[in-house]
């Protein structure tokens, strides 16, 4: 009997839906600027959306991996902590660089920089060969300090207090993240046939999921996108600079760290995808309009250029996982011959 992993329609749907992920977002992001009054109602599901992506991702969650590192959790500690460290510095070098630091599109660059991670990583590491239990607690610690740390560094940085009711913050993340990721942990746990019949869909799933938020997230803000036409092409390079290097700053990091390949991969969506609707929402209520186009184009950007990331990090582990193979199966014909 042919199994779904094996079934060549679902490899195809695999393919097509999530290994083209970068492409899918731009053309989604296209279609709801351009048809934005079709899908302003998906607006009210993309906590739906977010927590679809989370459930998925605690079905594929490795446990064993997960209990580890709540054991030893300094490798948490030091990843989370460089996201701050780094993106918080970078955000302001940029912003003051492109726009002058005290500025409307300024504080919306440098407000990208010093919210939580963005759940879109936990996603991408899940796609991209990562650590997904290392993403998922330092996303965990970055829940309980981002409403500490971002309302200080938005005083510091931008001489003006930002204020995040600090419960409400976190139970939005616990209905958005944590409850969803608890829920799918014990469907592998308890239901494990559930869980081999999901796994090779999960991915299928999961990026639908996240180009519905895409939709709800983009149409909901075409209208501010419009009036700041203008100031689009610099924002659009400012903040693809801002994501990229934030990237590769957190591939280095881990690397210096002296961590595994899967949790260099984590790092670097860690350090460099921001939880950018939060920043959209919050420089919109301080900085005005101007300033939540630069989070949004944030958020455009970290999906794109992380979806694509994470699906050639995907390519790049299928291809070492095949020469893997034909170097045990050549060895295995040796040791026959001999």
């Amino acid at each position: 009997m042919t199994t779904w992993e094996n079934h060549r329609l679902i490899r195809i749907m695999v393919f097509v839906v999530s290994r083209l992920m970068p492409v899918w977002i731009l053309v989604f992001a296209a279609v709801a600027f351009r048809f934005s009054s079709f899908f302003s109602g998906l607006g009210s599901y993309v906590g739906l959306g977010l927590g679809s992506v989370m459930f998925f991702t605690g079905i594929a969650l490795d446990l064993t991996r997960l209990v580890a590192l709540l054991k030893k959790p300094l490798p948490v500690v030091f990843g989370s902590m460089g996201k701050w460290i780094f993106a918080s510095a970078l955000s302001v070098i940029l912003a003051s660089l492109f726009f002058g630091l005290h500025t409307p599109t300024a504080a919306g660059i440098v407000m990208a920089g010093i919210v939580p991670s963005g759940t879109s990583a936990n996603l991408n590491s899940l796609i991209g060969g990562g650590d997904v239990a290392y993403s998922i607690t330092m996303s965990a610690l970055d829940t309980v300090i981002g409403p500490i740390l971002t309302p200080l560094l938005a005083k510091l940085f931008l001489r003006t207090y930002v204020h995040i009711a600090y419960f409400t913050f976190v139970w939005k993340m616990l209905r958005l993240v944590f409850l969803p990721l608890v829920s799918g942990v014990l469907i592998q746990t308890v239901l494990p046939r559930v869980k081999k019949l999901l796994m090779p869909v999960t991915p299928i799933i999961s990026a639908l999921a996240l180009y519905g938020v895409v939709l709800g997230i983009v149409s909901g803000a075409s209208d501010v996108l419009v009036h700041s036409a203008g100031a689009l092409p610099l924002i659009g390079f400012a903040v693809t600079l801002q994501v990229g290097t934030q990237m590769m700053i957190g591939y280095l990091y881990g690397r210096a760290l002296r961590l595994g390949e899967s949790s260099c991969r984590s790092l670097v969506f860690e350090i460099g995808i921001s939880n950018s609707a939060l920043a959209a929402v919050l420089s919109n209520e301080v900085y005005g309009s101007l300033a939540a186009v630069a989070a949004i184009a944030n958020m455009v950007c970290n999906l794109t250029m992380g979806g694509l990331l994470a699906a050639l990090l995907r390519r790049d582990s299928d291809t070492t996982r095949c020469k893997n193979i034909l170097e045990i199966t050549t060895s295995a014909e040796r040791s026959i011959k001999r």
